[in-house]
């Protein structure tokens, strides 16, 4: 069975060591002197496109931006939470406040000439909102909103 190995160390040439030219292509370029980077010209679309900037576009398609607002990470119930305010770890306080839904459900047993069932939509805390405050410092943390 032969060796994978060589018998003899290999040599290495002497080209392989002296590399200048690929050395200055790893280099990084150097940067621009004072009057080149104080010079007012306008730059070529080249310069322009980097990582925070959109290229222009000459045709008829148009980049739109989407953002998405996270919703709110509280609940309907009271949580346990660490106040961003007071830092320290707390039961949320609830508080509800009546929102559009609750004024169209009063509306509609108006108009159904319910009179003395108008009130229960602003006794029933799932036809409202629920604001978070924390149960130490009493601060607003954020809204469930009922939908």
């Amino acid at each position: 069975m032969e060796s994978v190995y060589p018998k003899e160390p290999l040599e290495v040439p002497k080209e392989v060591h002296e590399q200048p030219e690929q050395e200055q292509l790893l280099a990084p370029p150097a940067p621009p002197s004072y009057d080149q980077a104080t010079a007012t010209t306008t730059p070529t679309p080249a310069q322009t496109t980097g990582p925070g900037t959109v290229p222009a576009t000459t045709g008829t398609s148009t980049q739109h931006t989407v953002i998405v607002v996270p919703s709110s990470p509280y609940g309907p119930d009271p949580q346990d939470v660490q106040c961003p305010f007071c830092h320290n770890y707390t039961r949320t306080r609830v508080s509800y406040r009546p929102n559009s839904r609750t004024h169209l459900i009063a509306l509609v047993l108006c108009l159904l000439q319910l009179y003395c069932c108008v009130c229960l939509p602003y006794c029933i805390s799932s036809c409202m909102n629920t604001n978070h405050y924390c149960g130490m410092c009493d601060h607003y943390l954020g809204t469930y909103l009922r939908k």
